[in-house]
């Protein structure tokens, strides 16, 4: 028979109330816990029986392999009660006592309140404080873009907008509950009581399992759905790789503490594997952005494969022949779950007079995955001064021309799957418009 089982576990950071209860519950079955590491907690086999399960909040240095003063004297206080500790971190202690009515460890509600807030302090709660104020930061940079340029933050970053989104959704639904908790913790202690985490701790649970299986879905969803994804896998992946090396850091100094490795040594053996593996992380993401082509718009798995020569409409297929002239060819584009933009334009070398025709065509391609958008691509695209025009022409639903067009002749045009704005450099002829709705107007996803 095994004496030692490995489990993950994961409970709200501050759910004392909920961790008394679980651990209460694997003593009655024969385990004790024996070391957490994160959320993988081990155990070791002992005869089941009932036992009282207590939590201290005293803050340890991470590095230092000797217990504080203030522990040595608990565990010695604990001892004489029946207390005995059998998990120590640097924030938290797990003491067992196996007798029926064992004396309290501790009897002040307002001293172990402080005393958790101060410890979490130390660990859980700033991390979640900063992540929390980081996940905002980026929440109102997208919204900004969202705002001052749709199309384009929807076709670059849809995304990552809603992957934000959860993250700081997931990461306020533990953050907040805590700090209404502490609150109103406070108030009770005062009164000589103490208050239950275990509510708090519900709704947290329920939130963290529709995160996952949101990101997971959107994961799934990507893969799938979308044909140029590298860039989105390997953003997972990489994040993956940095939360293992990190953990393994982390893991490597609670091995090298609880050896009674001196704190010197453990802090420089830490410090050297953490460069190494940041330098290392570096070193590979350096090398895919330099030599692989997962980040390049003109990417095989893109939309711009379906003209792997050049653009879907060129000067020479709308004109004819043009003679033999060189022209400075350019397209680029990013494309999302909802939306896709993409940018083609031809442009000749030979300069014209102010009154000549030039043998010039732009235009941008967006893809309308999301029919609620098709809208808003219009309105954000359409110009101040235009007018609208025979869509029949164009093979379109509707049709617009900015009036001001200086010396290119612009259109906005609107199809089933897209819109289009084409600008060209002579005035089109109905044969023109006709090609060019039988170019974009099929369906382009």
């Amino acid at each position: 028979m095994k004496t030692r089982k490995r489990t993950w576990k994961r409970i709200a950071f501050f759910d004392s109330c909920e961790t008394v209860c679980y651990l209460e519950k694997k003593a009655r079955e024969g385990w004790v816990l024996e070391h957490v590491f994160g959320i993988w907690w081990t155990f070791r086999w002992t005869e089941p029986r009932p036992a009282h399960v207590w939590i201290s909040y005293l803050t340890q240095d991470v590095y230092d392999p000797e217990p504080s003063e203030k522990l040595e004297n608990m565990t010695e206080l604990g001892e004489h009660t029946g207390w005995q500790l059998t998990v120590t971190t640097p924030t938290m202690q797990v003491f067992y006592n196996w007798e029926q009515t064992p004396i309290p460890m501790e009897t002040d509600p307002v001293a172990h309140v402080e005393g958790m807030h101060r410890s979490l302090k130390q660990g859980a709660l700033t991390l979640y404080r900063v992540l929390f104020g980081l996940a905002l930061a980026c929440l109102l940079v997208n919204l900004w873009s969202l705002l001052k340029m749709p199309l384009w933050a929807l076709s670059h970053y849809a995304e990552w907008m809603l992957d934000d989104f959860l993250l700081f959704v997931v990461i306020g639904a533990e953050l907040i509950p805590y700090e209404l908790w502490y609150r109103k913790a406070r108030k009770v202690a005062a009164q000589g009581e103490w208050l239950d985490t275990r509510p708090w701790g519900r709704v947290i649970r329920w939130v963290l399992m529709a995160y996952v299986i949101l990101w997971l879905s959107g994961i799934v969803v990507t893969l799938v759905v979308k044909p140029w994804v590298h860039a989105r896998l390997f953003i997972v992946v990489s994040g993956v790789a940095f939360a293992v090396g990190w953990c393994f850091v982390l893991w490597m100094r609670d091995v090298l503490r609880r050896r009674k490795v001196s704190r010197g040594k453990n802090e420089v053996m830490t410090a050297a594997v953490s460069f190494l593996g940041v330098m290392a992380f570096v070193g590979v993401m350096v090398a895919v952005f330099t030599h692989w082509n997962w980040f390049s718009p003109t990417s095989v798995d893109s939309w711009w494969s379906q003209y792997p020569d050049g653009l879907p409409l060129t000067v020479e297929q709308l004109r004819g022949e043009v003679d033999e002239q060189e022209f400075w060819v350019h397209r680029d584009g990013e494309e999302s779950l909802v939306l896709g933009q993409y940018l083609g334009w031809q442009v000749s070398e030979r300069e014209t007079g102010p009154d000549e025709d030039m043998d010039t065509v732009m235009y941008t391609v967006t893809l309308v995955k999301l029919p609620a958008l098709h809208n808003l691509c219009r309105d954000t695209m359409l110009w101040a001064d235009h007018e609208a025009v025979d869509p029949t022409l164009w093979l379109a639903q509707e049709a617009y021309r900015e009036t001001d067009h200086g010396r290119l002749r612009t259109y906005l045009l609107c199809y089933e799957t897209c819109v289009v704005e084409i600008r060209f450099g002579w005035e089109p002829t109905v044969e023109q418009m006709q090609l060019v709705g039988e170019t974009f107007g099929g369906d382009m996803l």
